[in-house]
């Protein structure tokens, strides 16, 4: 799924991992829209799915209350969420730790996309062809 904010794939043939990159100018809105459109993915299998999130831009604030309504979305089989990020990210995750939001549990920031395809094949033993 695209549109000119989100893009949203499976990143490798046996679809243990999600794809999902926020361009330029992404909104709240559009994070809903890509909670839903994960778990939709997500519900289509029935083993773990690991995430990588992609930003390539400042996505908008997020609080407490949008958290809530993310974890309300999070499916079951997610496993853990890869956030190609900086140190802002990081802090974003442990807000949510605290409020024990399931949006970001089992969550870790990584400086590439490469990295964290590494640190799934590595830790996780997802494979890539």
């Amino acid at each position: 799924m695209m549109t000119d904010r989100i893009h949203i794939a499976w990143d490798n043939q046996a679809k243990t991992v999600v794809l999902q990159t926020f361009e330029i100018a992404a909104t709240t809105a559009d994070i809903f829209k890509m909670a839903r459109l994960s778990a939709e993915m997500l519900s289509s299998v029935d083993h773990t799915v690991h995430l990588i999130i992609v930003r390539k831009a400042r996505l908008p604030i997020v609080n407490a209350r949008d958290l809530n309504h993310l974890s309300s979305h999070v499916p079951a089989n997610q496993g853990y969420v890869l956030v190609v990020g900086t140190a802002h990210d990081k802090l974003l995750i442990e807000m949510g730790e605290k409020s024990n939001s399931r949006a970001v549990q089992d969550s870790l920031v990584v400086n590439s996309l490469q990295e964290a395809r590494q640190y799934l094949i590595d830790h996780l033993s997802v494979v890539y062809p």
